[in-house]
Order: C-alpha cells, then structure tokens, then sequence
C-alpha cells in the first residue's frame, strides 16, 4: 500500500509539473486604450500575486474605445463601456484619476488567466 501511495504522489507531481510548462501565452496583442480612469492605486506586486516584488499600480478604467496597432489582435475590441483593471509599472501621476486618457496597452497571461497593461506613459485627453 505504501508503494502505491508513493507512485500516486509521483504521478500527480509529473502531472502538474507538465501543466504548469505546457501553460500557452497568449497571442501578441496591443491596442490603443481610451477611457476615463475611476480608480488609481500604487501598491507591491505581491498583492496581485505578481512577482518579482516592486512597485505596481493599479488604474481602474472605464473603456470608451480602442484602436488596432499593426496586424496584431486587439483584446479591447467589444469591451467598449466595459470597466477594467489596468496594470502598469510607470508612475501615471495620481493626477489621471477621474480624467479621459490614452495609452498603449496589451494583454499579458495564459489560458489560466493574465492582465491588461500599460506599455507606456498615459495621455491625459482634452
């Protein structure tokens, strides 16, 4: 009984081994964001479970649009109207909260899930 409870335990250690390194990223992806920021956070990526530690933040935005870059697909695409976290590690400024803006963004995970990010500094629009 023992050998079989130590061969199961094996088996299920090679089974999430292989899970965990056949994981599949997502398709490259980037679109041009444009919405009304109503939350704005700085925090430790440990919070969201992200590593390595380091300063994080967090914007909340309420999608209004969103533009094709290139031939890549735009994971923005029909979630106009749709509020949703936004992850960056550049300093946006608190001023944004509250504000219309533009960014890059992509989208970065797996079939277990990811984050929209920011790529670059926020426009604030007029």
């Amino acid at each position: 009984m023992p050998a079989t409870i130590v061969c199961l335990t094996f088996f299920a250690f090679l089974f999430s081994a292989f899970s965990v390194a056949s994981a599949v990223s997502v398709v490259p992806n980037k679109a041009v964001l444009i919405g009304t920021v109503r939350e704005y956070s700085v925090g430790s990526s440990s919070l969201y479970g992200m590593g390595p530690e380091q300063t994080i933040y967090k914007l909340t935005i309420m999608v209004e649009a969103s533009e094709n870059i290139e031939d890549v697909t735009n994971f923005l695409k029909g979630k106009e109207g749709q509020t949703l976290t936004f992850f960056t590690k550049i300093n946006p400024s608190v001023e944004v909260y509250g504000k219309r803006i533009k960014a890059h963004v992509f989208y970065s995970g797996d079939e277990r899930g990811g984050s929209f990010w920011i790529k670059n500094n926020i426009e604030v629009l007029k």
